[in-house]
């Protein structure tokens, strides 16, 4: 009980310095300002009232599932058009994807140059849990071009059912995306997502029981989801073969 009090209580000081670093850095401010700001947010920083720990595994976090709230972690991947192979795979204590985007993008670039593969992704599509301001705004400037899932627009935003003509000076980047999204070109492209990297997660779930991870602990969430990537495309590789592929254990 005292370890997972005391680890709320970290975890709260953790994320108040974080944030105030953030806002210090926006603001401009010298190294010793934002460290200065940063102490100040975690002495005054204070749990959620409903901030929860579990005993059995206290580095899984609560996240929302499709069968309602559990203690989780949250499995990242990045999988290729032409064969289904799993091209990156992380797991994470985050239960927001924003934050994954482009450090999944970086490793996916990282892999591929480690395995000798020369170029990157000509478009990443990423569903509307990676939509952000921020991460809108990178896609915009980045060199890899980006269909991002917009989901529900606001009510001061207007993006209209079949876009036509210039777009507005003035519409935001997520203005922007969603008009893009509602293009010909770009509901057909993003349409691929569902082929794409769906498919591969049915096919670990069912095959491989995938579904939950079984290992208690971070590194070991980590090690058991790489490993389950690492079988999903032993089995792409051997189909692609054409021949079976026999092992001993």
């Amino acid at each position: 009980m005292r370890a997972a009090k005391k680890a709320i209580e970290d975890d709260a000081k953790e994320k108040a310095a974080a944030k105030a670093t953030d806002k210090a850095r926006k603001s401009e401010l010298d190294e010793a300002a934002t460290q200065a700001a940063a102490d100040e947010a975690a002495q005054g920083a204070t749990p959620d009232p409903k901030a929860q720990r579990n005993f059995t595994d206290p580095e899984s976090r609560m996240m929302k599932t499709n069968d309602g709230f559990h203690y989780a972690y949250n499995a990242q991947s990045v999988v290729d058009e032409e064969a289904q192979v799993i091209l990156a795979a992380e797991v994470t204590q985050s239960a927001n994807d924003v934050d994954e985007l482009f450090s999944m993008v970086q490793e996916t670039n990282e892999n591929l140059i480690a395995a000798g593969i020369d170029g990157s992704p000509a478009m990443v599509l990423a569903d509307a849990g990676y939509c952000s301001e921020d991460n809108l705004n990178k896609a915009a400037e980045g060199a890899v071009d980006m269909l991002i899932a917009t989901g529900r627009m606001k009510h001061n935003e207007h993006v209209s059912q079949a876009p036509r003509g210039p777009i507005r000076k003035n519409a935001t980047q997520r203005e922007r995306m969603a008009r893009r999204l509602r293009t010909k070109q770009g509901r057909a492209d993003y349409a691929r997502r569902k082929a794409i990297v769906e498919p591969a997660f049915g096919q670990m779930k069912v095959r491989q029981k995938a579904g939950h991870l079984r290992l208690r602990g971070l590194n070991g969430a980590k090690a058991e989801w790489a490993l389950h990537a690492i079988c999903h495309n032993l089995r792409k590789l051997a189909r692609a073969q054409g021949n079976p592929v026999w092992v001993a254990v």
